[in-house]
Order: structure tokens, then sequence, then C-alpha cells
């Protein structure tokens, strides 16, 4: 490569287009990027473009083959592509896939650099808000493994509030397809409901909030039993009964 190009390709990253290192060398001139299916990073999320590392050879080999497989087979499943394109790397010559090596330690050189200049230009209120979405990222990530394990092992679902049990009987009543309208309409008919009426549906819902307390009690002893402690709440309800006694007397 000459000087002119390699000063211009760096010139490229310094200047915020960092897509340059996902891309081929042969289509320099007439880059298209080849890969923008990854999950949205913490920067992302706060507009701030960050330097994305090369993929490797096979994933870059993965990634070019990808259009071509998925035209040919459009209802292939991720880990059949993935087999597929394993097969044919495989059976890649030496001499391509030395080439493809050498294109991505010039590649990760590239990305090294104006990785430490995109580190230096971070301001400590941009690093402070890097820090907050990411931590914000990891705890949403830990409470939708929880939600999947809950209803895996087949944890009660807390059922619905006494004004949540009348909207749902409005369902069929309302004929729009406008949400905002029918919340309006749903919350202004409640507070208008005759006090017969909402104590019937308060009556409901604790009905089914006592069933759910026992049913939660039930499944919390059984995790215990099978040694899955930690999906189990710190405080039991069978340990707060027993404290609201002790307080009562």
């Amino acid at each position: 490569m000459s000087p002119f190009n390699h000063i211009c390709r760096l010139s490229n990253f310094i200047t915020g287009s960092y897509k340059n290192i996902l891309l081929g060398r042969t289509t320099w001139l007439n880059q298209t990027q080849i890969c923008n299916y990854t999950k949205k990073s913490a920067e992302a999320k706060l507009g701030i473009e960050k330097p994305k590392r090369p993929l490797t050879p096979f994933f870059k080999f993965m990634t070019q083959m990808r259009p071509a497989l998925l035209a040919k087979n459009p209802g292939i499943s991720s880990k059949e592509a993935i087999a597929w394109s394993s097969k044919h790397w495989q059976e890649l010559d030496n001499e391509t896939k030395a080439q493809m090596l050498k294109e991505y330690e010039k590649d990760l050189e590239d990305y090294k650099k104006i990785k430490e200049i995109y580190e230096s230009s971070l301001t400590e209120q941009q690093k402070e808000d890097i820090k907050r979405v990411k931590e914000e990222m990891a705890a949403a990530k830990e409470k939708r493994k929880l939600k999947a394990e809950y209803k895996e092992m087949g944890r009660p679902k807390k059922p619905m509030s006494s004004y949540f049990l009348y909207a749902q009987s409005r369902n069929e009543t309302f004929k729009s397809n406008n949400l905002k309208e029918y919340q309006e309409r749903v919350k202004k008919d409640w507070l208008k409901l005759p006090e017969s009426e909402r104590t019937r549906y308060e009556k409901q819902a604790q009905e089914l909030m006592n069933k759910y307390k026992k049913d939660l009690e039930a499944w919390e002893l059984k995790m215990l039993s099978i040694g899955r402690s930690d999906l189990v709440r710190q405080k039991p309800l069978r340990q707060k009964k027993t404290k609201s006694i002790k307080d009562s007397q």
C-alpha cells in the first residue's frame, strides 16, 4: 500500500469513520459496510462513535459469504450458517487465508492507533456516562436472564390489580385501535364506577393475590429443595408472616 493511501486511511479514522476497519482493502476506494448486526454498545446509546475491532479472517469470510448463502438458503438457521461457513473456510486455499490474515494484522495495527486517539479524546463526563450506561446495560441483562429463568422454572406470575382487571373486562366493548384513547376512556370510566362495582373488582384482585402468595411460597420452597436458592427472594413470605406476628405481639 502506498504512503498516500496509508495516510488517507488513518485520516478517515481520525475524523470519525471508524467503520473502515470492517472493510476489505481490495475495495478501499469504493467501500461498503459488510457487517452491521452487532448489538448497540453503551457508546452508541450515548451517540459516541467508538472504533470497532476488526473482524478476524474467519468472521470476515463468513460475513462476506453471508449474502450469497442467504440468497440460496433463505430459511437457513444461524447454527447451519456457521457450520456451512466453517466447512467452506476449511476448504479455502492457504494462500487466500494467509492474505486475509495479513490484512487483519494491518487492520489491527490501525485499530490500536485510532483506539488510543479515541480514548484520549474522551472527556471525564463522557467516561462517567459510558461507565453508567454499561452498568445499566449489565443490570438489565441480569434482569432479563432472571426473568427467563423464572419462566423456565414455572414461577407464578403476579396477578393484575383491580384497575387492570376492570380494564381487561372493557377490551371487547372498546372498538377503537387508538391505545391512548382507550387508556384515557378506561381511566375516566373507572373513576366514575359505582363503589359496589369497584369493590367487586378489588375483592377479585385480593383473591387472586392471596392465591399468588400461596403459590409463590410453595414454588420457593420447591426451589430451595432442589438447590436453587438464587431464585428465591431474600425474605420469603413465611418469614415475613412470622415477623409480622412477632411485631403484633
